[in-house]
């Protein structure tokens, strides 16, 4: 019996002490817990906190982009800018020495009063009186004016990738015609024939045109006769390359 009881407390003693012993590794498990908690709850801190960073950097990104985009269209813009007045340059420099050689190609003209050669608003202007080419209230080209605008057309041909416009002027004088019934009539007439034998001489017909300005463009007063004699002229005009005038001068002046 006393066996029995000394086994029976052995027994106790082996159950108390593995029962120590689970307790300690609970322990010990609950404290990794606790552990591993407040680690996962820093390691969500730091996520959240590199969401929070992620975030600013993909607005900095964005903006960068939309910086990065805008600075490429003002280069492209620059770029094209450049290029167009690069081209207008170009087109002015060639302007000018066409208008040189006008003026030496046609000096006799000049220097007998025929002709006068200028530059207007970027166009070259061939400015030729009236009584150079035609008489009073009349469109017909004269003897004079015709070796007058053929030495002209001999000059003009030789610029085939050139456009021109052949403009008639008046002074203010109503004119008393059947044929005319307004200055208006009788410019256009005028600059029609003059055209007509432009075209005869060899300039191309695709490069001349003809407009009547009446009395609406005088280059003088109408109150004096030396005013009324300036206005009464034809006009050959020189028009700029367009191609580039046209569609890229406004994109440089804005």
């Amino acid at each position: 019996m006393k066996q029995t009881h000394e086994a029976t407390l052995q027994e106790l003693d082996k159950t108390k002490y593995s029962l120590s012993k689970a307790e300690e590794t609970i322990g010990q498990q609950n404290l990794e817990i606790k552990n591993n908690n407040i680690e996962i709850k820093r390691t969500k801190s730091e996520l959240a906190t590199l969401d929070i960073k992620k975030l600013a950097l993909q607005e900095e990104l964005y903006d960068a982009q939309n910086l990065l985009n805008s600075s490429q269209l003002k280069l492209k813009e620059s770029e094209a800018q450049l290029l167009t007045m690069s081209q207008i340059e170009s087109e002015t420099k060639k302007r000018n020495e066409i208008y040189a050689r006008f003026v030496k190609e046609l000096q006799k003209m000049i220097d007998g009063g025929q002709l006068t050669v200028s530059i207007e608003a970027g166009r070259i202007v061939l400015n030729l009186p009236e009584n150079v080419l035609f008489a009073s209230g009349s469109a017909v080209v004269n003897a004079v004016g015709v070796v007058a605008l053929t030495q002209i057309a001999h000059v003009l041909k030789e610029f085939d990738d050139r456009r021109f416009q052949i403009e008639g002027h008046t002074d203010s004088v109503p004119i008393m015609s059947s044929s005319y019934p307004s200055n208006w009539e009788l410019s256009t007439a005028r600059s029609l024939s003059v055209l007509h034998l432009m075209v005869k001489e060899g300039v191309l017909s695709t490069n001349v045109s003809a407009a009547g300005f009446g009395e609406y463009h005088p280059r003088a007063d109408n109150d004096s006769k030396e005013g009324r004699a300036l206005n009464r002229r034809i006009e050959i005009i020189m028009q700029p390359n367009l191609d580039i005038l046209s569609s890229e001068l406004p994109k440089v002046t804005q």
